[in-house]
C-alpha cells in the first residue's frame, strides 16, 4: 500500500510540473502546417521539429514567435501586412473560451485556475468531398464522395497532459475499375508438394507456384491522390449486418473510424511523449515528403518519445503496432494457407493471418542555423514483446543480428542546406535492403532503396508565397519483404513496410520516379491558391507487360536467385507514364465570422505506356503503347470540398 501511494504522489508531481497549453496534436492536414514551413524558409521562427504532427501549445508558440518577428519589420509591405493577418487568425483558432463557441462548435468547461487544473470540450464538425474524372475515353468516367460528420471529445489533464478521442461516421463511395493481375511470387516453400483447398476445390500447389493479386484503378481522382479516411472496411448500405465488413466502398457505403491519444510535455518541454492512433509524419524535408513514414501513411497506434536535449539535438523513438489491409478482392486466394499447416481445417480467408505486424522508428536530429542532418532505423517486426527494438538507444540493424534475421529491417537519412529568406535544398536516402556495394549495385533487385533531391525556395513577392521542385526514386521491390517463417507463428507472415496494405514510407509504388514542380501563396488572408506539376513514371503492376517489383505486394521469392535478377528502368518492361497539371485552392470565411471553408481543385491528366521487344531483359529503347489492355488516358479531374465548424 505504501508503494502505492508513493507512486501516486509521483505521479501528481509530474502531472503539475508544466502548465498545460493544450497538448493534443494537430492534424497533417490542416494548413497551418505550411504557414509554418514557409515562415521558417523566410526565418520567422526557429527551426521546426522534423517529428511532426505538432501540438496546438507548440504551434501556437512558433506563430507567436513568428507574428513578433513580422511585428519587428521596418517599413511593412502588403505583403508583411497580410501574413500578419494570417498569422493572427491561426493564433485564434487555437483560443479557447468557456462556455459555447459557434465558430468552432464547441462547449468548453475550464477550470484551470483550480489546484488541479483540468478542462473538457465536446465539439462536432462535418466534412465532405466529391471528384469526378471526365475522359476522352468516357467508358472511363467516374465519380465518388466521401461526406463524414466527426464527434470530438477534448481537453488538458493536470499542468502537463491532454487527452483527445474523437469518432466519426463516413457515408462514401469510390467505384474502382479492374485492370488485371499481378504475379508476386511463388508459394511460400515447403518441403513436398502439398494440397490446399480453395473454396473446396482441392488444388496440389507446390512451391514454384505463382501467387496473383488483383490491380485496380480509381478513375474518379488523380493517380497518388487520394486517402481513405474511414478506417479499415466499410458496409454496402444494403449489407449492414455482422458479417458486412468489406475492404472497399465500391457502392454507397457507410464507414466508420476512431482517433484517440494523451500527449503531454515535461522538465520545460525538454521530453515529448505521446501515445495513441493518429496520422504521423518524420523526416520530411518538404510536407508529405517523407520516405521514412510519410503523412500519406494511414494512422497506427503507436508510442511516441522525443527528447529535445538541446535546441541543435533530438532524439527520438516511435512503438507501435500496424493494421492489417482488409483487401479480400485485391489479394483473392493469394495469402491462403497450405492445407497441412492449418491441421486438416480451410485456410481462413482474411489478411489479419498475415499482417501482424509491430513497427519501430528512431531518429537523431541535428539542427543548425544552415544545416540540418537526421538519420535513423525503422523496423517491421511479427507481433511480440520485444524490448530491444523499444530501446532507442540500441540501433536496429545492429540487434537484429544478435536474435536472429527475422525481421524487415530499413535505414535512413537527410540532409538540407538552408538560407534563411532565401530557401533550401536537401537530399534523402532510404535503404530498406543493400546486401552489397559491388559492381553496378544499383542494377541488381536485391538492392532496394528509395532517394530523393529537391529544393525550395521563397517567392517574397506573395504572401507565404513558395515554390519547391524535387525528384524522388524508388528501386523495385523497395518496401517490400518477402513472407518470412519466424519461431513465434506456425505459418509465414507478410513483413512489408505497409501498414493498412499502403506505404509506411513515399506514396509511389516501387519501381517508380517522381518529377514534382510545387507552387503555394496566399494572394489574400482568406484565400490559398496552388499548382503542381507532376510527371510520374511506373512499371506496370498488371497485365502481360508487368515487371517484378513493381508493387508493394511483390516479393522476392524465399530461396530464389535474387543475385541474377537485375533491372532496367524504362526497358526491362511495360512502363506507365502519368503527366499531371493541378491547380488547387481553399477559401476561409472565418473572416466573417462563419466557421465554413471550401477546398477546390481541377486536374488534367495525360497517361500513356511505353514497352519493349523482350519483357524482363534490358532492351535497347521502348516504344509507345495504346491498345485494350493499356488504354491511354487523357482527360480531367473536378473536385470540390469543405469542412464545417471545427478548429
Amino acid at each position: 500500500m505504501k508503494n502505492k501511494s508513493i507512486f501516486f504522489f509521483a505521479f501528481l508531481f509530474l502531472l503539475n510540473l508544466v502548465f498545460a497549453q493544450t497538448n493534443n496534436t494537430v492534424d497533417l492536414d490542416d494548413s497551418v502546417y505550411q504557414v509554418l514551413s514557409v515562415a521558417e524558409l523566410n526565418g520567422y521562427c526557429s527551426k521546426l521539429s522534423k517529428v511532426k504532427p505538432y501540438t496546438q501549445a507548440y504551434i501556437k508558440d512558433k506563430l507567436t514567435e513568428i507574428e513578433n518577428n513580422l511585428d519587428l519589420v521596418e517599413n511593412k509591405k502588403s505583403v508583411h501586412e497580410t501574413q500578419l493577418k494570417i498569422v493572427q487568425q491561426y493564433i485564434k483558432k487555437y483560443e479557447y473560451k468557456n462556455g459555447f463557441d459557434f465558430s468552432k462548435f464547441t462547449y468548453r468547461i475550464d477550470k484551470s485556475e483550480s489546484k488541479f487544473p483540468v478542462s473538457f470540450d465536446v465539439s462536432a464538425k462535418i466534412d465532405g468531398y466529391f471528384s469526378s474524372g471526365l475522359y476522352k475515353d468516357k467508358s472511363q468516367n467516374n465519380w465518388g464522395y466521401e461526406t463524414y460528420g466527426t464527434l470530438d471529445f477534448c481537453g488538458d489533464f493536470g499542468k502537463n497532459i491532454s487527452y483527445r478521442t474523437f469518432a466519426f461516421l463516413d457515408l462514401t463511395k469510390m467505384a474502382l475499375t479492374e485492370m488485371g493481375d499481378y504475379y508476386i511470387g511463388n508459394w511460400w516453400k515447403a518441403t513436398d508438394d502439398v494440397e490446399i483447398k480453395v473454396d473446396s476445390d482441392p488444388t496440389t500447389l507446390s512451391d514454384q507456384d505463382p501467387r496473383y493479386i488483383t490491380k485496380w484503378r480509381n478513375y474518379s481522382v488523380l493517380p497518388y491522390h487520394y486517402k481513405n479516411h474511414w478506417d479499415g472496411s466499410v458496409y454496402y448500405l444494403g449489407n449492414v449486418n455482422a458479417g458486412g465488413l468489406t475492404g472497399w466502398p465500391q457502392t454507397h457505403s457507410f464507414g466508420f473510424g476512431m482517433y484517440g491519444e494523451l500527449h503531454g510535455t515535461f522538465f520545460d518541454n525538454h521530453l515529448d511523449i505521446g501515445v495513441g492512433r493518429y496520422n504521423r509524419e518524420w523526416a520530411a524535408m518538404d510536407n508529405g515528403s517523407s520516405l521514412a513514414l510519410s503523412s500519406f501513411a494511414h494512422p497506427f497506434f503507436a508510442l511516441d518519445t522525443t527528447f529535445n536535449l538541446f535546441d541543435c539535438l533530438s532524439l527520438s523513438s516511435l512503438f507501435g503496432t500496424l493494421e492489417f489491409p482488409n483487401q479480400g478482392y485485391i489479394n483473392e486466394h493469394a495469402w491462403y494457407r497450405y492445407e497441412d499447416e492449418w491441421q486438416g481445417t480451410n485456410p481462413p480467408v482474411t489478411d489479419s493471418y498475415f499482417f501482424q505486424n509491430l513497427f519501430a522508428l528512431a531518429m537523431l536530429n541535428l539542427d543548425f542555423k544552415y544545416v540540418h542532418f537526421d538519420f535513423g532505423s525503422s523496423c517491421i517486426l511479427p507481433k511480440r514483446f520485444e524490448l530491444g527494438y523499444m530501446f532507442p538507444l540500441i540501433d536496429s540493424v545492429i540487434y537484429q543480428n544478435s536474435i536472429g534475421d527475422y525481421d524487415n529491417l530499413g535505414l535512413f537519412a537527410d540532409l538540407s542546406i538552408n538560407y534563411p529568406g532565401i530557401g533550401n535544398i536537401w537530399f534523402s536516402l532510404f535503404s530498406d535492403d543493400i546486401t552489397s556495394f559491388k559492381a553496378k549495385f544499383w542494377e541488381q533487385s536485391w538492392c532496394a532503396y528509395a532517394y530523393q533531391a529537391g529544393i525550395k525556395s521563397v517567392f517574397p513577392w506573395l504572401p507565404f508565397g513558395i515554390v519547391s521542385f524535387r525528384y524522388t526514386k524508388l528501386e523495385p521491390f523497395c518496401y517490400t519483404h518477402s513472407a518470412t517463417k519466424v519461431p513465434w507463428y506456425d505459418y509465414y507472415v507478410a513483413t512489408s513496410y505497409t501498414n493498412k496494405g499502403s506505404s509506411l514510407g513515399y506514396y509511389l509504388q516501387p519501381n517508380s520516379d517522381e518529377f514534382l514542380l510545387s507552387f503555394t501563396a496566399n494572394p489574400v488572408s482568406a484565400l490559398t491558391l496552388g499548382f503542381n506539376w507532376q510527371l510520374i513514371r511506373h512499371g506496370t503492376d498488371w497485365g502481360s507487360g508487368s515487371v517484378e517489383g513493381s508493387n508493394l505486394y511483390s516479393e522476392l521469392t524465399p530461396g530464389s536467385a535474387r543475385i541474377y535478377k537485375s533491372k532496367y528502368f524504362l526497358l526491362d518492361g511495360t512502363y506507365e507514364w502519368t503527366n499531371m497539371f493541378i491547380v488547387n485552392g481553399s477559401y476561409n470565411f472565418r473572416q466573417i465570422n462563419f466557421p465554413l471553408t471550401l477546398d477546390f481543385g481541377i486536374g488534367y491528366i495525360y497517361d500513356w505506356f511505353t514497352g519493349v521487344d523482350t519483357n524482363g531483359v534490358k532492351n535497347d529503347s521502348f516504344h509507345y503503347i495504346n491498345d485494350a489492355e493499356y488504354p491511354e488516358i487523357n482527360g480531367f479531374v473536378f473536385s470540390l470540398g469543405f469542412t464545417l465548424f471545427g478548429l
